[in-house]
């Protein structure tokens, strides 16, 4: 330690600041230019340019098990994001995921039911027109014609049914003529053939269709899909999942729910807003500590100012990569924020305990095996976390490299000004 009068002689003694002249040094030149980099991406007049998480506009998030862990994981995700989107849903997020031992499947979405997990995700949706227990077509042979969808009230009733028009194959079309050349006519004035059209999802029969006499033995280019529901909302659910599924295809194995979480959206508005007003109160709190430690107000201004220049650079990487920021990725942002402050005070008390740089290899040695721990820490995490961990390393690594590759380097040359 140093004598009170001294270490108080190094703080308090000097001019103020030459600003012309740390705006000119290299490394704080660097720190303005990727700050104003940050305003253009992040575009503040426009309400920040931020992906936000299910957990902080609100929505379901769906972790699941593939039951045959050979599949590929991109091929499962391309299926689920294009039957999602098909299906109508907003802002959502399909990704892979693994741990140690299996890999995941997760799902971010807003608006995600109970029955649009189990229609849409948890379902394989492999999609089969049978005649006399034959395959006729499948998912793949098919084509839906949405501009010819219909659905209409059933007379007396509160049901609905709607009808899907579909261009089939010619190879469907051959066999359906194949097979129903075999049939017979049946009903009152042979109206219709012995064997009916069923349609089935992952082997469960969901709809059977009589066919007409008329078309025995001919090659028929179109179809109709049809279902019904009991009342006008549930008819559409249900229309709109095999719609989804008739245009995306089947997924390539089953998959299994592992978990879901649902946030309000209100909840998620009122922590955000809790969050900020917590972050000011802390910085007026670190100002003041930092204040009574160095009773020098240009050094605490330039270890806040460095410090809110990481959090505005980190969330404009954020924002460029379309990386979700959810509970756990502001809870890395704190963490990145603490650690820069704590590694600030490191370089400024060596600095003046030196009284010059020569106490700064010291510091910056210390800096370095924080930083090099704390990325060893959170790569795993990263490549193996599910969920909310990925988020919290993703961020948490994020911050950490725009603190010790330009946030500290900046800060160095301001110090060396003050001091």
């Amino acid at each position: 330690m140093v004598p009170e009068s001294q270490y108080g002689s190094l703080v308090c003694g000097g001019e103020s600041m030459n600003f012309d002249k740390i705006f000119k040094k290299w490394r704080v030149m660097i720190l303005m230019a990727f700050l104003l980099w940050s305003v253009v991406q992040l575009k503040p007049w426009a309400g920040l340019d931020l992906q936000w998480g299910f957990d902080i506009q609100g929505g379901s998030r769906v972790i699941l098990r593939p039951t045959n862990q050979s599949v590929e994981l991109d091929d499962i995700t391309s299926v689920l994001q294009n039957r999602l989107n098909v299906y109508g849903l907003r802002d959502i997020r399909v990704r892979g995921a693994s741990d140690l031992q299996s890999a995941f499947v997760v799902v971010e979405a807003a608006g995600l039911s109970e029955g649009d997990i189990e229609s849409l995700l948890a379902s394989e949706g492999f999609f089969e027109g049978r005649i006399n227990n034959i395959t006729i077509f499948t998912g793949d042979d098919v084509r839906v014609d949405k501009a010819g969808i219909l659905m209409r009230q059933e007379s007396g009733t509160a049901a609905y049914r709607y009808s899907i028009p579909v261009i089939l194959t010619p190879e469907a079309t051959k066999k359906f003529a194949d097979v129903t050349a075999g049939l017979f006519p049946t009903g009152m004035g042979g109206a219709y053939l012995d064997k009916p059209l069923e349609l089935y999802i992952d082997n469960q029969l969901i709809e059977s269709l009589q066919i007409s006499s008329d078309l025995q033995g001919r090659e028929v280019p179109s179809a109709q899909v049809t279902g019904g529901g009991e009342d006008k909302s549930d008819a559409t659910t249900k229309l709109n999942t095999m719609v989804a599924i008739l245009m995306t295809g089947s997924i390539p194995t089953k998959l299994e729910v592992v978990s879901v979480q649902k946030v309000s959206p209100t909840l998620g508005a009122e922590f955000l807003k809790s969050t900020s007003y917590a972050g000011l109160l802390a910085a007026v709190l670190v100002g003041l500590v930092l204040f009574i430690r160095y009773r020098n107000i240009e050094m605490v201004g330039s270890i806040l100012f460095t410090t809110v220049s990481e959090l505005v650079i980190t969330l404009a990487i954020a924002s460029a990569i379309n990386w979700q920021l959810d509970l756990s990725a502001i809870a890395g942002l704190i963490i990145t924020l603490g650690t820069s402050v704590d590694q600030q005070i490191i370089m400024t008390d060596e600095f003046l305990i030196s009284g010059g740089k020569a106490g700064l290899k010291e510091a910056m040695f210390v800096i370095l095996a924080t930083f090099g721990t704390m990325i060893a820490a959170m790569l795993p995490l990263m490549f193996i976390g599910v969920g909310a961990v990925r988020g919290f390393a993703v961020t948490t690594i994020l911050g950490l490299t725009v603190g010790y590759f330009i946030a500290r380097p900046s800060y160095l040359a301001v110090l060396e000004e003050i001091v």
